[in-house]
């Protein structure tokens, strides 16, 4: 019996009191004993922890739905089914919507689980929950580690393949001066069976992103060859089908999948707060750092239409995604481009002309005040052709 069908088992919701006086038709045997009594621990724990981690029958619920589903991608994988037809009637693309959905119960109960190893894995190493911030690497952390801490040197190869070297080297130091104690068996046992299962729900999740993103080619073919098949994976799960995308405005687009609580460490300040899957996309990674905005812009008002040319059944061999995506990167081009040089402009030759006089009944009357008498025009006059008298002193 497989780790899954373990956890399906002792996960199970639990009977009324009414069926729990009659005897159980499956008795406790030794092989799944461990886990039954690890699950009621959970129970007992999660009355006294103020609501760290959800209900249990949330956990049986998601671990049954998920378990059918990963069968039928096995299926899939194996047995490619034709996208012809209508795309909505065909069972593999509402097998698609389905795991992109539970992607989202996935996410939550990875996040729930995190709290719980956190609560349980704190007095062995309170430091670890502050340094790796990751659920996936936290759980990782602690199957390597384990329950002594002091081997955090002989561990080093092991945690290089998931955390980097300057987290290893802090680590290290913090495991020589934490002021820790040892957890007991039960505690230790609980903390690593929760993060097993963690590290299954993680395979899973990650297992069905890559069946989407693969299966993406054909029931969205427009999308995928615009930003990717990864990319338009993880916005189809985000708004939940074609569907979904569709109903979404342009604008809203790159918020799909942002983390603003998170802290990135290492990253300087970008300025754009949409840190959503969009702009992890490759055509955003490699555009300058002063354009990604107006191309993050730009290139979700064409995820929109790519959105609406699927979901009409045209371009079903992704050519208008093609162009489109040609369109985002020449439009990108041109405002890489630097202003052209034209060199120093000459100024305008001066203009010396008068300048032109205000008219009117108030500014003739003063200039009449200044103006020459007729007895000065006189005076000033000279005849032609006589002789003025000299006139001696």
């Amino acid at each position: 019996m497989s780790l899954v069908d373990e956890l399906l088992a002792d996960f199970s919701p639990s009977p009324s009191p009414v069926q729990s006086r009659s005897p159980s038709p499956e008795p406790r045997t030794v092989e799944n004993e461990e886990f039954l009594e690890f699950a009621e621990k959970r129970q007992d724990d999660h009355i006294t922890s103020n609501g760290v981690l959800a209900e249990l029958e949330s956990t049986a619920r998601l671990l049954s739905q998920l378990r059918p589903l990963l069968d039928q991608i096995d299926k899939y994988s194996e047995n490619p089914d034709s996208a012809g037809g209508n795309v909505e009637d065909n069972p593999e693309y509402k097998l698609l919507v389905e795991v992109n959905n539970l992607a989202a119960d996935i996410t939550n109960e990875i996040a729930a689980l995190h709290k719980y190893v956190a609560e349980k894995y704190r007095p062995r190493f309170p430091e670890l929950e502050s340094l790796v911030l990751n659920p996936v690497e936290y759980a990782k952390t602690v199957k390597v580690i384990g329950n002594d801490i002091s081997t955090m040197k002989d561990n080093q190869k092991e945690l290089s393949e998931f955390l980097q070297a300057a987290i290893i080297m802090v680590l290290t130091v913090s495991a020589v001066t934490s002021s820790s104690r040892p957890l007991t068996d039960e505690e230790f046992a609980s903390a690593n069976h929760s993060a097993d299962l963690l590290l299954f729900l993680d395979s899973a999740k990650r297992k069905i992103t890559l069946y989407v993103s693969t299966k993406l080619s054909v029931f969205a073919p427009n999308t995928a060859a615009l930003v990717g098949s990864q990319t338009a994976a993880q916005l189809f799960g985000a708004a939940g089908g074609l569907n979904g995308l569709l109903k979404l405005p342009s604008c809203n687009l790159p918020s799909l999948g942002a983390k603003r609580n998170q802290t990135n460490i290492g990253l300087g300040n970008t300025g754009i707060r949409q840190q959503g899957f969009l702009y992890f996309c490759p055509i955003i990674q490699s555009t300058p750092m002063d354009l990604r905005r107006q191309a993050l812009r730009i290139l979700a008002g064409k995820v929109a239409l790519a959105t609406r040319v699927d979901l009409s059944h045209t371009a079903v061999d992704g050519s208008q995604g093609l162009r489109m995506k040609q369109d985002v990167e020449e439009k990108l081009e041109k405002l890489g481009i630097p202003p052209s040089n034209k060199g120093p402009k000459a100024l305008p030759a001066p203009d010396d002309k008068p300048s032109k006089k205000r008219g009117g009944k108030r500014i003739r009357k003063y200039k009449q005040q200044f103006a020459m008498t007729d007895l000065r025009k006189a005076q000033n006059r000279m005849r032609f052709g006589e002789q003025d008298g000299d006139y001696i002193e």
